[in-house]
Order: C-alpha cells, then structure tokens, then sequence
C-alpha cells in the first residue's frame, strides 16, 4: 500500500480500494494483448499488467474479492488518469461498487451532475451471437457504403460504432442491440447490475454504441458523463475483462472489472496522514449491501472514515475480521435494519447498543465519546 495518497486515491480508499504503484506495463504485456485493438477507453495492456503484478506479488493470497486503486504513468495520460480494480467477484455489486467510487472521485473534482451510460454484450457466446447478425444487417443494409468503410467494418463489425460519417451513424440508428443477443445467463446478470444501480439512486441510461473492444471485453459496459455539457469527454470508461485471465497464466477465468477515470484535475493534496476510522461497519443480505454503500457515501461528505467489509458476505466473518480492529463500535446493518432504514450501533465493551435511523448517522457518530 502507498504511504501518502492524493485526494482521488483517498476517497478510492473510503470505498475499500488498496491504493498501489501503478503496474509497469512491459513489452511482453504488449505482446500478449496485439489482437486487442488499442482504443482510448479499452486499454488491455494495462490490464494485463495489473493480472501480472497480481501474480509477481502473490495478490492471490490476500482476502478476496480484492480492490485495488492506483494512479497511471504519466506514460498512459491517453488511457486515462486513475484506474480502479476488483479481481475475484462475479456479482454485480462490482460494477455498482466501480460507479459509485467513480462517481465520488468526479465529485470531488467539482462535478455535479453525472449519468452513467450502460450496455451489456454479455459473455463470449453472446458477443459471437451479436457479431454474426451485426455483420448480417451491414452486408444486407449497408451496400452504399464507401469501400474504405467497408474494408473498416470486415476487420471489425464493431467498429460500426467508431465511425463518426454520417452515412454510418444513419446505419447504425436501425441495427440490433446487443442486449437482444444475451445468452440467459448474461441476461441474468445484467438485471442484477441495473438493480442494483437503480437502488442506489444513480441516474443511468442504457446506451447500445457502447460496445467495448471485442478481444477481452465482456458483459457490463459503462460511461460516466457530465450532463451539463453533454459534448464534454466521457470522464471514466468500465468494464470486466476476465478473458484476460487465462492468457496470463491464471489456471481458471478469474473474475476481473476495472474502470478507469479520465478527469485530469483529481490529483489535489497530498495527504500524508490517514484519519485511523473509528467505527466498524458489518452488513448482511443484498439490501444491506446496497444500503452500506449508499451510505458510505454519505459518511464520507461527512469526514467520517470506517472499516467495511463490503465485499463479504457471511456475517460471521465479517464480525471475526472486526474483533482485530481498533475500534470500539460496530455499525450494523442486517436484513431488518436495511427494511427499516436503521442502523444498529454496539459498543464493543459493554455490548450496550441503540438503533439509530441512517439520516440521523453522521451526527450520531460524531457526538459519540471514544
């Protein structure tokens, strides 16, 4: 872990993200990605050389799903500024987690109102689907195109979306979606990311032209944009990457999601001293889940800094994990509180406890002695 973070890494961190050095991408890292097309947003050399770091660093051995944060090499300043990680979990909740974190990041870099556009092209079998009847509605529709965009589109029917001609964008307007081609099981796991999404209150939208890059891009695509000017940059790209895994020596298709953040303005101060959380928040069940993330959002505009487990499940390992910790009280937040909108707070010591409603929170913890 880094020993100083800048404004953008520290909020990552509010969120459960290890802030590490920037992996070095090498030249064997490009060389294992070259049948990737190197687009600004999709930039599979870096995440080849995060899955490499994972391995060199023996990653694997520490608590999973695992969340990594780091800020590019000045190198890379065209695939984005900061990149976010979660290697090891196939839930939607990574995807939700990757946007909410983003989107504290941009706030804090000023801006205020933000959409996230969203598309799903599924798993492998899905974007095979969806390329052979993209590449049956441009031979039968497609006829006038200029030879040169043909040629464009035979080396990859994806690239549909990329052209900015007016003859394309007209033939795109009418072409399947590749949400229509999802096998069931992407179906599935697409709802569960829009639930999940739509339960924390974020303004999204579902976008077909996004489309990611079709050699290691798979289901959940995502963009976030400043809705005030509609014609500014997109300011963070996400999406999972998991066919990566096997090429780089993972013995199984490791579930991996990353997104990066494009925003040249989030370096800020350094911040060399870490306020040390004095609260310990433990969760249980999906509502929970997303009740627990709403509101670190909420406690972190409050300068009120926790230790979550987020990404785990079980209560009870959760509450072993909490025993190691400094802290004096655990914030629970189970099936009833999350129905109820309530928190229970414990004192450690005594086990005496109160149930607090979550507006109500912040001040709650910050009126408590320690």
């Amino acid at each position: 872990m880094l020993g100083e973070l800048d404004r953008a890494l520290f909020t990552a961190s509010h969120f459960g993200f290890l802030p590490i050095k920037a992996p070095r991408i090498t030249p064997a890292d490009l060389e294992l990605v070259k049948h990737c097309g190197a687009y600004t947003y999709y930039d599979a050399a870096e995440k080849v050389a995060l899955i490499r770091t994972y391995l060199e660093e023996e990653m694997s051995e520490m608590s999973h799903p695992l969340a990594i944060a780091y800020k590019k090499s000045s190198m890379r300043k065209k695939f984005g500024t900061y990149a976010l990680h979660v290697v090891g979990s196939s839930s939607g909740m990574a995807e939700a987690t990757l946007i909410r974190t983003s989107l504290s990041m941009l706030s804090e870099d000023g801006y205020k109102k933000l959409r996230v556009d969203l598309n799903c092209i599924g798993d492998k079998d899905s974007i095979n689907a969806y390329e052979r009847e993209l590449s049956g509605f441009v031979k039968k529709f497609g006829a006038e195109l200029p030879e040169e965009t043909k040629k464009y589109l035979k080396n990859d029917i994806f690239n549909l979306f990329r052209l900015e001609s007016e003859d394309a964008k007209a033939l795109r307007e009418n072409a399947p979606t590749s949400i229509t081609f999802l096998s069931p099981q992407s179906r599935i796991y697409f709802k569960e990311v829009l639930e999940y999404i739509d339960a924390l209150g974020i303004e999204f939208r579902i976008t077909p032209e996004l489309i990611g890059e079709k050699n290691h891009t798979t289901h959940t695509i995502f963009a976030i944009k400043d809705i005030e000017e509609e014609a500014s940059p997109v300011l963070a790209v996400g999406y999972r990457y998991s066919r990566l895994a096997r090429i780089c020596g993972l013995h199984k298709e490791t579930p991996l999601a990353g997104v990066t953040v494009f925003s040249r303005n989030l370096a800020g101060n350094i911040i060399k001293a870490i306020p040390k959380a004095k609260f310990c928040l433990l969760q249980l069940g999906q509502e929970a889940k997303i009740k627990t993330l709403h509101l670190l959002e909420v406690l972190r505009t409050h300068h009120i800094s926790v230790h979550h487990f987020l990404s785990k499940d079980k209560f009870g390992t959760q509450l072993a994990n909490a025993e190691n910790l400094p802290v004096s009280y655990l914030i629970i937040i189970g099936q009833k509180e999350a129905l109820d909108n309530t928190a229970t707070i414990r004192n450690i010591l005594t086990r005496a406890q109160d149930t607090v409603n979550l507006s109500d929170l912040p001040r709650y913890l910050k009126n408590i002695r320690l």
